[in-house]
C-alpha cells in the first residue's frame, strides 16, 4: 500500500512539473525610469500574470525607450513591447537607426497603444517665442534610445535647427529639472497625447509655454518623416503658463509581438489587457492604457502587418482590419 502511496505521489509531482512546464513565458519591455512607460507596463505585466500565470508568464523588463523595445522585439530578446511608429517602419525597412541591423520581418502588431505629440516646451518668461529663436540654445532632445529623442533629432533636423542648436541628451524627469534651473533653455518630449507628467509638475512652481512650428516648418517635418501626421495642440489647463496652442506633430504607438510568441498567448493577453474593466483599473494606474484600441488604419502608409491573432479579437470589438495588412509568418 505504502508502495502504491508512493507512485502515486511521484505522478502527481511529475504532472504537476509538467504542468509548470507547460506555461508559456514571455519577456515584456517597458521603458526608462521617469517616462510613463515604465510604470503602465509594469502595470499591465502584474495584471497579466494575476489572470494568466497558470499558462502564460509575462516578466517584465525596463528598457530605453522605443528605440530599444523595437530593436529588441525584432531581435526577439523582448516578445512584446510598445514602441512609436517611426521606429517600427525604419526597422520594418532596415533604414535610419535599424540600417545596421537590416530589415526585419519578425514581428507584427497586436494593438493601438495611443496617439502622441511631441512636445517643444521653454519656462513661460523665456524669450524663445518660434522654433528660429532656438539657435544657440542649449536643447534637450532627451536620452538616446528613446522614440522621443529620435522623434526631437527628426523635429529639428526637419526645421532646419540641428547644426544651430547645443544639444543635450538628459532623461525625462532631469531634463524637467534642468529646465527649471534655468540648466537648458528647451525641453523637447514626448507628449500623451499633449502632456508629460515632468512639464506638468513643473509648471506649478515655474509657469511654463509651449513652442510652436510655422506652417512650413511643420509641413517639411512631415514630408520628411511620412509617418507623422500635423498637429495642433489645444491650450492645456493643467500646464500653467500656457496661454496659445502650438503647432507640433502626432503619431501612434503600437504594440508589437515577436514570431516567438505563440497566438494563444496573444489572444489571451489582449483579452485581458483590452477588457474593458481591466482598461479601466490599468488607467487608474498609468492613463498611458485608456486609449488600447484596435484601429490600425495608418499602418496603410507604413504597410506593417497586424498579427492573425490580434486581428481576430479586435473584430470581435468591432474595429476593421485594414484591407492586406493581416498576415501570418
Amino acid at each position: 500500500m505504502s508502495m502504491l502511496k508512493g507512485i502515486i505521489a511521484v505522478g502527481a509531482a511529475m504532472a504537476m512539473t509538467t504542468a509548470v512546464q507547460a506555461a508559456e513565458n514571455y519577456r515584456i519591455g517597458g521603458g526608462p525610469a521617469g517616462g510613463g512607460w515604465h510604470p503602465a507596463v509594469s502595470a499591465g505585466a502584474q495584471l497579466l500574470n494575476s489572470e494568466l500565470g497558470g499558462k502564460f508568464k509575462f516578466n517584465y523588463s525596463p528598457s530605453n525607450g522605443s528605440v530599444d523595445n523595437v530593436r529588441r522585439v525584432s531581435l526577439g530578446d523582448f516578445h512584446t513591447a510598445w514602441g512609436h511608429v517611426g521606429q517600427a517602419f525604419q526597422s520594418w525597412n532596415g533604414i535610419g537607426l535599424f540600417k545596421r541591423d537590416g530589415a526585419s520581418k519578425d514581428f507584427r502588431i497586436v494593438g493601438n497603444v495611443r496617439k502622441q505629440t511631441q512636445l517643444i516646451v521653454v519656462l513661460a518668461d523665456s524669450p524663445i517665442k518660434t522654433f528660429s529663436d532656438m539657435k544657440g540654445k542649449v536643447v534637450n532632445l532627451l536620452n538616446k534610445g528613446s522614440g522621443s529623442n529620435v522623434n526631437c533629432n527628426n523635429i529639428m533636423k526637419g526645421a532646419g535647427l540641428m547644426d544651430s542648436i547645443k544639444v543635450r541628451n538628459l532623461g525625462f524627469s532631469a531634463s524637467a529639472r534642468a529646465l527649471g534651473d534655468r540648466q537648458i533653455d528647451v525641453y523637447c518630449s514626448a507628449g500623451a497625447p499633449f502632456l508629460i507628467p515632468a512639464i506638468t509638475q513643473l509648471s506649478i512652481s515655474k509657469p511654463v509655454r509651449y513652442v510652436g512650428m510655422s506652417d512650413a516648418e511643420q509641413a517639411a517635418v512631415v514630408k520628411a518623416n511620412p509617418f507623422y501626421s500635423p498637429v495642433t495642440i489645444p491650450v492645456q489647463k493643467d500646464v500653467r503658463g500656457m496661454k496659445e496652442p502650438a503647432k507640433s506633430i502626432g503619431y501612434d504607438v503600437y504594440w508589437l509581438a515577436h514570431k516567438s510568441m505563440s497566438a494563444a498567448a496573444i489572444k489571451a493577453m489582449l483579452e485581458v489587457a483590452a477588457k474593458p474593466a481591466n482598461l479601466k483599473k490599468l488607467a487608474a494606474t498609468a492613463g498611458y492604457w485608456r486609449t488600447l484600441n484596435g484601429d490600425f488604419s495608418n499602418l496603410k502608409t507604413v504597410k506593417i502587418p497586424v498579427h492573425p491573432a490580434a486581428a481576430k479579437y479586435w473584430k470581435t470589438r468591432g474595429y476593421k482590419m485594414p484591407d492586406g495588412l493581416v498576415k501570418g509568418y
